[in-house]
């Protein structure tokens, strides 16, 4: 599949410059553009039109080497290097001085530095940072004075940067593959990294919305590096920049292979470099095979979005639940800043929050000239030096420095047609969206297929999890199941049958003189060696009383607390470690339920104690996975024995257990198999209306019936029974993961498959209506939706977001109306283990276990994590947030449950 390509790229001019600017620092802001007119001269152009004769700036004797432009729009200050001096140059005054005919003079503020190789200001203008040698040499722009010389590189340091954010941190990187941050006003090394790669790093760029570094090696790999206080400068994100050029180039030149006839060719070669691939606009005769140009960083951006700061009164139609002021689903659809990055063989377009590709310009493909002199496309195939800059009204420039010519090619990006094309998609799809989500989708775009796929995006239905289409004539969400009532008969007194009476004892009267039996007691709870279950038994009879529901108090969730990280509570959940596969807390937060490998189930009361807690067993196998109903009576449970059961809070058998494809009469049994494979994943929907199975690469829906009336004598006889709605197969081998919202009545359910793809599936019509392919690097082990809670309340738009993992990858935030990545976070160790997922209930937190025998908490709107928090013994498997109190319950492979709280 191609990469979407919306953003209209068009060369404007070629500029002649003195020498190769391959090894030279060029500079542009958007307004600016400072280029070596002559070895010695420095043209300075407007990018309002290159036309125009450049401002020309006298004053070096030897040949430049870098330049940079400052940051105050005021005054913007220019500054210059060469082997003689460091030269600060003002654009206006300058501007000023040539209108009058006088001579133009700069200051000098450094005097024989050497080689410079990059040099950078501060955001303040305050300052200068010189790289020379293996030395990064502070200087002041108000007068000549050299205020600090910071070494400890072991190669040339090949750029600098002053942090945006915080004024006093500089960061360099150098030849020998590690990055230094530096405390420019307390002149102290804050943090060195080690040798982060075999390959040296070339480039690198601050971003202006979160306190962060892009840096790029000579590789491909783009690092993006958090630079916030008391993180440890840890990596946020890699991008392999090699790799996305390289497939690019793979799928480009598949698609323009043609058949010919003749003897089939096989060649060993990669696809682009086998004779007979050639791009478009080559002759076959005499072009030959395309030349690999490579994938080194040469340069890197982090563009800058005003956000618009209106507000929406979409919310005013919405149900009285659905209130904004918990949520913060509007800081996360906001406008997606850019990642670009310019290698040697093309132009990358980096979503900066999803870090998913949006769009490759390959420099060997023809680009459209929009000067009226040049009426020929440009092919540059190659690049020397990459710059980009960002003007008025988010215009973007990108400044390409030729490696065997004297020229550079001026390219126009032009975001605005973009963002109103991708602006009237997003209407098409739900004109309830909010102004900050229509806003915010110009900058968001994940892999796609070719241009054609526009008009297929605008035909795709629209889905939310809250829908307000009311149920088709036909929909399986209308099928129901009831038990049959008995007919009301009068009952008549059983006769005595006396020894001396000739009769036959019927085989389906009970061999005694009552009607009923004493129950042996084999129906209450088993006991466990660690807990001591407590059951209250009337004083007449062994039944258990039933105690009236208690009043549900009115309680918030704290959405504005602080997430769980203290640990105050561990226990075993046997007396042998036993791996925990699955956690779930009710809806009310009244238990917490366990699946264990041992082939049992346990329920605990919360908050957890040393008295007991009830044990479900039953299943031949590994309880795989657990789930309680809406109204919290009900468990259900899968495992890989081929069955999930149905468990009613005070018995301690099934009350359903579902073993065959179509329904459990005994009836019909060549037509109603058992199950052929294990059932991974069991759900209560529709606000337990139904039940959802998954086994192999099929889902189920089942309505189903659970008569809770118990008699003893006839305890083998299932009372509650199940039938089959419908099942839908999917495109590949096994189904992964599985959600469903059961909470309230939602039409939409997701299934995540072993190729790599999440299917999204309407019960309201009854079919698969969307797929979303290539999620992840590998295959989604989780899936999780933002259900909330009972306790709190959000806006509709937050319900549409749910999150996916990967062993191998990261953890990817989604919103299920756009079909896009809106949120990518990392930094746990999940390689070979699925690690369970869990959204907290005030919607600002995703946590997750990890491998490192931690669980991780990450805030949505940063996308890094907040707490890493320890005290497992093993591989934290799954996690769960209590619906009322911000609480966390982690479980281990071991055998191990913790609970967490914020304070």
């Amino acid at each position: 599949m191609f990469l979407m390509r919306f953003m209209d790229v068009s060369h404007v001019s070629t500029l002649r410059v003195a020498f190769t600017p391959a090894h030279i620092q060029l500079t542009c802001d958007g307004v600016y553009l400072a280029l070596p007119k002559t070895r010695t001269v420095i043209g300075v152009w407007s990018l309002q039109d290159l036309s125009y004769k450049p401002l020309e700036l006298v004053g070096h004797g030897k040949t430049l080497t870098a330049l940079a432009l400052g940051y105050v729009a005021l005054n913007k200050l220019l500054v210059s290097a060469a082997d003689d001096y460091v030269i600060v140059w003002d654009l206006q005054k300058a501007r000023q001085q040539v209108e009058k005919g006088e001579k133009v003079r700069g200051r000098v503020i450094g005097t024989t530095l050497g080689y410079v190789r990059y040099c950078a200001l501060s955001p303040d203008d305050s300052k200068v940072a010189v790289c020379t040698g293996y030395e990064i040499v502070i200087l002041l722009t108000q007068r000549e004075c050299k205020v600090a010389v910071l070494e400890g590189h072991d190669g040339p340091v090949t750029a600098a940067e002053f942090c945006p954010h915080y004024t006093a941190t500089l960061v360099s990187i150098s030849e020998d593959r590690t990055f230094k941050v530096w405390n420019v006003c307390d002149l102290t090394l804050v943090y060195q990294s080690p040798i982060l790669t075999a390959s040296p790093f070339l480039s690198m760029a601050m971003s202006l919305h979160d306190p962060r570094v892009a840096i790029g090696a000579a590789d491909g790999m783009v690092r993006v590096i958090d630079l916030t206080d008391g993180n440890d400068f840890r990596c946020l994100h890699q991008v392999d920049a090699n790799k996305i050029v390289t497939k690019e180039q793979e799928n480009r030149y598949l698609a323009q292979a043609e058949i010919k006839k003749g003897p089939v060719k096989v060649s060993s070669r990669v696809p682009w470099r086998q004779t007979g691939r050639f791009s478009e606009g080559q002759d076959e005769v005499g072009s030959g095979p395309l030349v690999e140009a490579g994938s080194s960083v040469l340069g890197l951006y982090f563009t800058y979005v005003h956000q618009d700061s209106r507000q929406t009164s979409a919310q005013s139609r919405d149900l009285p639940f659905l209130q904004t002021k918990t949520s913060v689903v509007s800081d996360l659809l906001t406008d997606s800043p850019m990642l670009l990055v310019g290698t040697t063989a093309g132009l990358v377009r980096v979503n900066a929050r999803s870090l998913d590709a949006c769009q490759y310009i390959d420099l060997q493909d023809p680009i459209c000239c929009t000067s009226s002199l040049e009426s020929d496309n440009k092919v540059f195939n190659a690049a020397g030096s990459i710059i980009f800059g960002q003007g008025a009204n988010q215009q973007m420039w990108c400044v390409i420095g030729s490696p065997f010519e004297n020229v550079v090619h001026v390219l126009k990006w032009n975001q605005s047609k973009e963002k109103e094309r991708v602006s009237s998609l997003t209407k098409s799809h739900d004109p309830s969206h909010d102004l900050s989500l229509e806003d915010g989708l110009s900058g968001d775009r994940s892999v796609g297929s070719p241009p054609s796929r526009a008009s297929s995006v605008q035909k795709q239905p629209d889905l939310s999890v809250l829908s307000k289409a009311s149920l088709l004539d036909d929909s399986p969400l209308r099928a129901d199941i009831t038990s049959k009532q008995k007919e009301n008969k009068e009952r008549r007194p059983r006769e005595y049958v006396s020894p001396t009476k000739k009769g036959v004892i019927k085989d389906n009267q009970p061999l005694t003189f009552k009607t009923k039996i004493k129950s042996s007691g084999y129906t209450t709870q088993p006991r466990t060696t660690m807990f001591q279950p407590q059951t209250i038994f009337n004083g007449k009879s062994r039944t258990p009383v039933k105690s009236s529901p208690k009043p549900r108090p009115v309680q918030e969730y704290p959405v504005q607390g602080s997430p769980p990280q203290h640990l105050t509570l561990k226990e075993n959940v046997a007396e042998r470690p036993t791996a925990v596969s699955a956690i779930a807390v009710s809806d009310e937060g009244s238990h917490l339920a366990c699946a264990l490998a041992n082939k049992s189930a346990l329920v605990f009361s919360l908050p957890i104690s040393k008295k007991g807690c009830s044990a479900y067993t039953g299943h031949n196998h590994v309880v795989s996975d657990v789930c309680w109903s809406q109204c919290g009576s009900r468990l259900i449970t899968s495992s890989e024995d081929k069955t999930a059961r149905v468990w009613v809070k005070g018995q301690s058998e099934p009350v359903l257990v579902f073993d065959r494809v179509l329904k459990n009469t005994r009836s019909e049994r060549k037509e109603n198999p058992l199950f052929s494979k294990e059932i991974h994943f069991a759900k209560f929907y529709f606000m337990d209306k139904f039940i959802l199975l998954s086994s192999v690469n099929t889902l189920y829906m089942y309505k189903y019936f659970i008569d809770l009336n118990k008699n003893d004598i006839q305890r083998y006889l299932v009372q509650s029974k199940y039938k089959l709605v419908q099942s839908w197969n999917m495109d590949s081998q096994q189904v992964t993961a599985m959600t469903a919202v059961n909470s309230f009545l939602s039409y939409i359910v997701l299934c995540a498959c072993s190729n790599k793809s999440i299917e999204l599936f309407d019960m309201n019509v009854g079919q698969q209506v969307r797929k979303m392919t290539d999620v992840h690097s590998r295959l989604v082990h989780a899936v999780c939706q933002n259900e909330g809670s009972q306790y709190v309340s959000h806006p509709s738009g937050a319900y549409d977001l749910f999150a996916s993992a990967a062993a191998g990858d990261c953890i990817k935030l989604w919103d299920l109306r756009t079909n896009r990545c809106v949120r990518r976070y990392e930094g746990h160790l999940n390689r070979v283990h699925p690690c369970g997922l869990a959204f907290s209930p005030c919607g600002r937190f995703i946590a997750t276990g990890s491998e490192d025998k931690c669980s991780y908490i990450f805030d949505m709107r940063s996308g890094t994590y907040l707490h890493k928090l320890q005290g497992q013994t093993d591989v934290v498997s799954d996690v769960a947030f209590h619906p009322l109190n911000p609480q966390l319950f982690t479980s281990s492979l071991d055998g191990r449950i913790a609970l967490y709280n914020n304070r």
